[in-house]
């Protein structure tokens, strides 16, 4: 966390800055370390009663719906364009259209008419084809959506009530049973053997008793709360919300996710660099023999005919298709490993990687790695 949030200072938006001060101030969470009885009073809620109908109105006006904020999304057609519009589409794009030129201008020969609708299949194709491979990758944010359920079971006015999870407020009383999910991060003061898996948020898939009476300084390792998203899988209980939506420790996950700054992978930064080498030479090159050709006398029609086929040949045309074809198969291949790979490009990167270190339990208890992983011959072996 500490490393993120040095990197995060470095970087140029405050979005990232401050979801990690958000992540931080988790650690200053000590509602669950006092009197209940007091907990109780600041939220003005009883256990015998819960919050009025009125007061849940007023607090959720106040707070807003107990759902995590969408990340903004561009729309399928805005992320399909950019597929198309790339650099390297670009240049192919004007090398089909210059062979449409070529041809309307002579028409003798149909290489050129050939050539551009080449040209113009190869960005469709493979444009269509990374497009439909990225969209493979569900979004975060719709992954997380799936967490909250839609009822819950509320103490309001005295009595038991379904209402929608997402009308939830700080200071309601609410019922967890076997096999329901946590609507809300909850304040225990009823446990009947009641077991939460935390597994969506610290990775660790052993059922934890949840007890009353036992709480710590840190949150996580405390058996008298339970966290949004998490599991009710034995028993049942009952406790006060006391965070809801965004301000929940999975939605200030959801949040630091959300503002991870994308940059652009080595591949893209070569493949952008190639691009640009050849096409100054491509267009150094056409421009050059046209000069040349009017100087020489040839007739225009010619020249320019002449300089579209110099342009295209140094196109190189089979690049796109041949880079998107590689990544495409090793994300299938790391697909059947049950790695899902959101971004085709970041495939390349995995050729440079000799060992993965990953945290597969206390990932927010500990805040330190565990377990590593490694790739040996193509095995994934734990260490």
């Amino acid at each position: 966390m500490d490393l993120i949030e040095k990197r995060s200072k470095k970087g140029k938006g405050g979005g990232m800055k401050a979801a990690v001060d958000a992540n931080e101030e988790i650690r200053k969470w000590d509602e669950h370390t006092l009197d209940f009885n007091k907990i109780l009073g600041d939220y003005h809620t009883t256990k015998e009663s819960g919050l009025s109908i009125e007061q849940a109105e007023k607090l959720h006006k106040t707070h807003g719906d107990n759902a995590l904020t969408d990340k903004a999304a561009q729309p399928w057609y805005c992320l399909l364009l950019h597929e198309f519009t790339g650099f390297f589409a670009l240049l192919l794009w004007f090398g089909g259209i210059l062979c449409f030129i070529g041809y309307g201008m002579d028409s003798s020969t149909p290489d050129n008419l050939f050539l551009g609708i080449v040209l113009i299949s190869v960005v469709l194709i493979t444009g269509f084809f990374s497009y439909f491979q990225t969209a493979k990758a569900a979004n975060l944010m719709a992954d997380f959506k799936n967490f909250i359920p839609k009822m819950s079971k509320v103490l309001r006015e005295g009595e038991w009530t379904e209402v929608e999870a997402r009308l939830l407020v700080p200071g309601d009383i609410i019922k967890v049973k076997l096999g329901e999910q946590i609507p809300a991060d909850l304040i225990l003061f009823e446990a009947q053997e009641m077991k939460v898996n935390n597994a969506s948020l610290t990775g660790e898939s052993e059922d934890l008793l949840r007890v009353v009476d036992m709480h710590t300084k840190n949150i996580f390792e405390s058996q008298n709360v339970a966290f949004f998203g998490t599991s009710c899988t034995n028993g049942e209980g009952k406790g006060m919300v006391f965070k809801t939506g965004d301000k929940t420790v999975i939605g200030r996950i959801a949040g630091l996710a959300a503002s991870a700054d994308t940059a652009l992978t080595t591949l893209s930064k070569e493949i952008e660099r190639f691009i640009m080498f050849i096409s100054a030479i491509a267009i150094f090159l056409g421009v050059t023999f046209f000069i040349i050709g009017l100087i020489i006398g040839y007739p225009i029609i010619m020249d320019v005919i002449f300089a579209i086929g110099i342009i295209v040949a140094n196109v190189p045309e089979g690049l796109l298709v041949t880079v998107t074809v590689a990544l495409a198969l090793t994300a299938q291949r790391m697909a059947q490993k049950f790695v899902l790979v959101k971004n085709m490009e970041a495939v390349e990167t995995l050729g440079s990687t000799s060992c993965i270190c990953s945290d597969k339990t206390g990932t927010l208890t500990q805040n330190r790695m565990t377990v590593s992983q490694i790739f040996l011959n193509g095995e994934i072996i734990d260490a």
